[in-house]
């Protein structure tokens, strides 16, 4: 496995990083806390060609690195899983300002971020494939891990890691679209612990886990768990469930985000905050991961999934004299982000569907759209939300990142597709923009 140089290659016409950005809505504030000033920059371009649901990196360096979905069929280059459309890549390395297209090897499948990306104290940055796929032994999955020694100006891999997962179910359950999906998904998030120790969050099912998921007939609930790796991610083990529990939401603990405080009362805490198909949950672990407080809905000032009032009158005649209220307009809140701050200041994105799974046939309420909320006691409570995106073309996906000292970057998407295949029901491209948190 050689390293490739990367190929910073600008291809204005099929995938043009460097178009002018088509702004969100100002920053909207639904609460606000005297203790933080917010301030934002004109957003950019970061992915063209119609990026979708980015996840986003920062290195010690400042190097930001970027991955969305692209309206394109994968190359199918792998001998393993890839995603089913298309992945495309972009790197800034001057704060966000500008950007630059991305390439491990041109017409072959990239890694998929959605894993998680890590730099280690040594340096070394980690990237690890969303897909844990079956094993030649029961019990044991596959992962992909790729690696850079040069802040990402060079990439080498991938490599084949060991995953073990004990009484894991890899079958029984399809994807959110209704596809044979024998895999568990890693999510977000890769820490390394104080001791050297790194720890990251699986997505799927296990033995006994059969509840079936409100998303579509053919899903199953599924449980979000953490993996510790002893020898700098060349293998893994099952360390701890943070969430079970058939009844909470329609799709289980999933799309996990996991992050290890560093300030204020709860240093040294982990937190890891879940969707589940309607309220966000966070559960925490005080011991390393061993084990975690049971998973609690989260409250955010301004934001309530249940009001459906508000939007279910895109959907049905309010004064028709059959029209009764509809639980299956109840949102959603999906694929939060979280960082802390080098301020002390704890910042998650949300991503809010109103309704959870229709929001794309009317994107037009005002809820739907992108928030942030920010914490200054280590997740006890979030006393100030903004939400810059509503009623506005969104997948509601979103990545942050601290790029330098009281600055954060944010990317998000500003179209959508359908929910099925990947017809565009909206044009729209990834977007960054920056925005100064001082404290």
């Amino acid at each position: 496995m050689k390293s490739r140089p990367l190929g910073f290659i600008l291809i204005a016409a099929a995938f043009p990083f460097l178009a002018a950005g088509s702004g969100p809505d100002p920053l909207h504030v639904l609460a606000g806390d005297p203790r933080l000033h917010l301030s934002m920059e004109a957003p950019v371009t970061v992915i063209g060609g119609g990026g979708r649901q980015p996840d986003l990196f920062c290195s010690s360096h400042g190097t930001l690195f970027c991955q969305s979905q692209l309206p394109l069929d994968p190359f199918h280059t792998k001998n393993r899983m890839v995603y089913p459309v298309r992945l495309g890549s972009a790197v800034s390395r001057d704060g966000g300002r500008t950007w630059s297209r991305f390439v491990h090897q041109e017409n072959h499948d990239e890694v998929n971020i959605e894993g998680g990306m890590v730099e280690l104290s040594d340096g070394t940055i980690l990237l690890l494939d969303t897909y844990v796929v079956p094993g030649a032994q029961p019990d044991h999955g596959v992962g992909e891990l790729w690696k850079s020694h040069d802040d990402l100006q060079t990439i080498e891999g991938p490599y084949d890691v060991d995953v073990y997962l004990p009484q894991v179910a890899f079958t029984g359950s399809s994807d959110d679209r209704g596809r044979v999906h024998a895999a568990v998904r890693l999510h977000r998030s890769i820490l390394e612990l104080p001791n050297g120790d790194l720890l990251s969050t699986i997505y799927g099912r296990w033995a006994g886990d059969d509840a079936p998921a409100g998303y579509i007939a053919s899903m199953l609930k599924s449980r979000t768990v953490v993996i510790r790796s002893r020898d700098h991610g060349q293998s893994w083990a099952y360390l701890a469930t943070v969430g079970l529990d058939s009844g909470v939401g329609t799709e289980g603990f999933g799309e996990p985000v996991l992050e290890r405080l560093a300030r204020g009362p709860h240093a040294g805490r982990l937190l890891c905050v879940m969707r589940t198909g309607r309220d966000l949950y966070q559960a925490h672990s005080d011991d390393g991961g061993v084990s975690w407080s049971p998973p609690t809905p989260m409250s955010f000032p301004g934001i309530d999934i249940h009001r459906i009032a508000q939007w279910d009158g895109l959907f049905y005649n309010h004064a028709a004299p059959d029209y009764v209220p509809n639980d299956s307009m109840i949102g959603a809140l999906v694929d939060p982000d979280l960082i802390e701050m080098r301020n002390g200041t704890l910042v998650c994105a949300i991503g809010f569907r109103a309704p959870a799974k229709r929001f794309f046939e009317h994107w037009t309420a005002p809820q739907n759209g992108n928030y942030l909320a920010f914490s200054c006691d280590g997740g006890d409570s979030w006393t100030e939300v903004v939400q810059f995106r509503s009623g506005a073309p969104t997948t509601q996906y979103i990545g942050i990142r601290e790029v330098s000292p009281d600055v954060l970057y944010v990317v998000y998407d500003a179209g959508i597709w359908s929910s099925l295949g990947h017809k565009i029901l909206a044009p729209g491209d990834t977007l960054g923009f920056r925005l100064t948190v001082q404290r």
